[in-house]
């Protein structure tokens, strides 16, 4: 890592950039209003920079008020000491009126911390690598068992989402690099091709792996049953976003919220902040005079009793209502139309899930292979031409899997595509 005193300086010059994108005019300043460029409405900043012993502070907040009376506030603190450079960033909105109500926010990562990650790419949380605005991709059998790895590791502190790009099941194009630029600094992404998803599947179990043009959101840790926690959208579920930009730009938007809302729970300030505004103050009372400091002390100590005792009452209300809103949110995606993370497998749960009728036709997706035996699942059926669909006079391993999945073999009919990708799809007359 650079020397901490020239990389805080970069970044106060990364900070100045920000304000100006914003529309401050005098950046430098330590308090200044603007007209947003960002946005629609108005905007205020404060600057402050403390130096003690410890290290140095600089803290920035910014304000930003909507044409409806919303406002959003950024805070972003940035300290140095001898051997490391912390930064610190909070996202927060209020009403335009008194209620008590949720707030419409879907944030975004602001340009300046977005900019000093990828101007410094080697910052740490919790021992981990911070995750870039690049996906990592896991489209070979190597790469996919090191994501494999990496999802069941005990010591893995933030998120991965996973997507899968499937030509024959996505929704959109480039959606790997997209959740990775929604998602720098918070998760890492990787994206899986159809045949890499195999890997998952065989490393995680089906209930467990990516595929279909599914994206899945694996938090760290487990379920007390062992598997991996965390929501899965698939690609059914992405499709009822739109199949364009627009759809696309929706599901970024939950995603990040998603995501955001968690690490506002569990990202807390760094306690570096405090010991640096303490050790400043306590310098500052020693270059009084006795008569003086007594007073000072007084007024320090009255002071510090009245804000702790509302700061604890604060962070009681905090806490309740945070985790009532967590609760709720969750509580709300337990049903089917709300959540596609059910525990089950895909198309267990719903009509699909019935035994095949006799004259029914059904399609089948190949996700993994392992024993002998093909891990299929029930999928839509493919755009490619009535002449690709060839009869499977070979497909042992396919008639096993169909046994294992719908517990029969009395189908009438085997057929498979010959252009579909990711060891293609199978139509199944009953």
């Amino acid at each position: 890592m650079a020397e901490p005193t020239a990389r805080l300086t970069e970044i106060d010059g990364l900070i100045d950039r920000w304000l100006v994108k914003k529309g401050a005019a005098e950046p430098l300043t330590s308090d200044g209003a603007f007209t947003s460029r960002s946005g629609d409405g108005t905007g205020q900043y404060s600057r402050m920079s403390v130096v003690s012993d410890v290290g140095e502070l600089r803290e920035v907040e910014l304000i930003e008020t909507a044409h409806t009376g919303a406002m959003f506030t950024t805070l972003l603190q940035v300290v140095a000491t001898a051997d490391r450079v912390v930064v610190h960033a909070s996202l927060s909105a209020a009403p335009g009126e008194s209620r008590v109500a949720p707030v419409g926010l879907y944030p975004r990562c602001p340009w300046v911390i977005r900019t000093i990650v990828e101007t410094f790419p080697d910052w740490k949380f919790a021992g981990q690598e911070v995750p870039l605005a690049r996906p990592f991709d896991a489209t070979t059998d190597d790469a996919a068992t090191k994501l494999s790895e990496a999802l069941r590791s005990k010591s893995r502190k933030l998120p991965i989402v996973v997507v899968s790009d499937d030509p024959d099941e996505g929704v959109w194009q480039d959606l790997g690099s997209k959740v990775a630029e929604s998602l720098v600094g918070l998760a890492d992404v990787a994206v899986v091709s159809p045949e890499s998803s195999w890997v998952l599947t065989d490393e995680l179990g089906p209930r467990d792996s990516c595929y279909l043009g599914a994206v899945r959101l694996y938090w760290p840790g487990t379920r007390p049953d062992g598997s991996l926690s965390g929501v899965t959208w698939r690609a059914a579920r992405l499709s009822a976003f739109g199949g364009d930009d627009t759809g696309r730009a929706r599901f970024l938007a939950l995603l990040r919220k998603e995501v955001m809302s968690v690490a506002a729970l569990t990202m807390m300030a760094p306690t570096l902040i405090r010991h640096i505004r303490t050790s400043a103050e306590k310098a500052r009372v020693q270059t009084l005079e006795a008569g003086a400091r007594d007073r000072e002390l007084d007024s320090i100590v009255d002071e510090n009793a009245r804000l702790s005792e509302e700061l604890t009452d604060a962070r009681r209300t905090i806490e309740s209502l945070q985790w009532k809103l967590m609760a709720a949110s969750y509580a709300q995606r337990e049903t089917p139309a709300a959540n596609d993370e059910d525990g089950e497998e895909p198309g267990e749960g719903d009509a699909e899930a019935l035994a095949p009728e006799p004259g029914e036709v059904r399609h089948y997706k190949k996700i993994g292979s392992g024993g002998g035996v093909d891990s299929l699942v029930r999928t839509k059926a493919c755009n490619h031409k009535e002449g690709n669909w060839k009869p499977a006079f070979k497909g042992d391993k396919a008639e096993k899997g169909l046994l294992k999945l719908e517990g029969r073999n009395d189908w009438k009919s085997l057929y498979h595509c010959s252009s579909c990708t990711g060891g293609g799809r199978w139509r199944v007359h009953w």
